[in-house]
């Protein structure tokens, strides 16, 4: 079985128009009256109108910053004292172990909307 390759059309321009040359826009500057999260950065742009998802990812994004900050005060008072707190790593634990239950969460949600949208 031989395929015969059909000639391109003789009416596409060379030059884009002003729409394909503009970056691809996935969300709208002004947020959609049903969004209830809304990020709106320079290099990053996300917005959602579940609730679930949108709290699990606030939640994890704070439990993450704070992690962080509870590591970084730890570690000065462990340089300070020269001693070993206990207390950081039951906290760090407690904290990375939120942050990735909520992580989940944020993504099963994300997963099983999208699936269900299809």
């Amino acid at each position: 079985m031989q395929f015969e390759v059909a000639p391109p059309p003789s009416n596409i321009p060379d030059e884009p128009d002003t729409y394909t040359q503009a970056a691809p826009d996935y969300s709208h500057p002004k947020p959609a009256p049903n969004r209830i999260l809304h990020i709106d950065t320079k290099y990053f742009r996300y917005g959602t109108a579940d609730k679930a998802h949108a709290a699990a990812l606030c939640l994890s994004a704070s439990l993450l910053v704070s992690a962080v900050i509870i590591a970084i005060i730890g570690g000065c008072i462990e340089a300070s004292s020269h001693s070993d707190p206990k207390w950081l790593d039951t906290l760090v634990t407690w904290i990375g172990n939120g942050f990735l239950f909520t992580a989940g969460i944020a993504v099963g949600r994300s997963k099983s909307k999208h699936s269900e949208d299809e």
